[in-house]
């Protein structure tokens, strides 16, 4: 067996590939846990773009261990709620990233802790898991926007607060909002249109990260696709 360093020196170079098919088809010869603690090493490399593949080969192997193991998927996913938790004392970068791509792979875990995911964009009254760092919470919102790719009816009770982001100061929260609500399909509400129609002219850049490379999206551009997905329900 590979030393620790070895392993995750070899799990970077796989994951630094061009072809996604190809990188994960070597990463499932490791088993799923063995992948795991490299993954979540890597959530903090100096490069963007392997953290976020890191993301995307974390819930490849979360799928794989669920279908085999499910109750070990269940401790894993366990201890991604600690490392969110302020009282862990962990800074949880690429965390809920983990959290959304995990529920968007496993339709298992989705149905029974999509709602854990979603309460991290929610500001309720009293004690609640909102995840007040803004920085942090743009990984929530993608997360949001991934469930929703995958499963939009279970990212739908989100709704009123990706309405809210929409006028966020933060402009990758904007574009992920957009992102989600064109996932979604709602069926809009003239709130949501007129704040979708709002955000026409807000050419603010942001990179997206589209499943294997960040792409250069605007606020603007997710607004309009938003607003067409929308229409379609009318």
């Amino acid at each position: 067996m590979a030393s620790r360093r070895h392993l995750l020196a070899d799990i970077r170079q796989t994951l630094a590939g061009p072809d996604r098919t190809a990188a994960l088809a070597v990463l499932d010869g490791l088993a799923a846990k063995t992948r795991l603690g490299p993954l979540f090493f890597l959530l903090l490399d100096r490069e963007t773009l392997l953290r976020w593949r890191a993301v995307t080969a974390f819930g490849a192997a979360m799928a794989v261990l669920a279908a085999e193991r499910l109750e070990e998927a269940r401790d894993v996913w366990r201890n991604l709620m600690w490392r969110v938790n302020e009282e862990s004392g962990n800074i949880a970068w690429g965390i809920p990233e983990c959290m959304g791509e995990t529920l968007a792979v496993c339709p298992v875990l989705a149905a029974d802790y999509h709602r854990i995911l979603l309460s991290y964009v929610q500001e309720l009254e009293g004690d609640c898991t909102y995840i007040d760092h803004a920085p942090l919470r743009r990984g929530a919102w993608w997360a949001v926007a991934r469930l929703a790719e995958a499963a939009p009816g279970l990212a739908a009770p989100a709704l009123p607060e990706l309405t809210a982001a929409l006028a966020d100061a933060d402009p990758v929260a904007r574009g992920l909002a957009c992102l989600a609500i064109a996932r979604i399909k709602p069926d809009p509400s003239r709130t949501l249109l007129a704040a979708l129609t709002a955000l026409h002219g807000d050419a603010a850049a942001f990179d997206l990260y589209d499943g294997w490379h960040l792409v250069p999206a605007t606020v603007a551009g997710q607004a309009r696709a938003a607003l067409a997905a929308c229409r379609r329900c009318l």
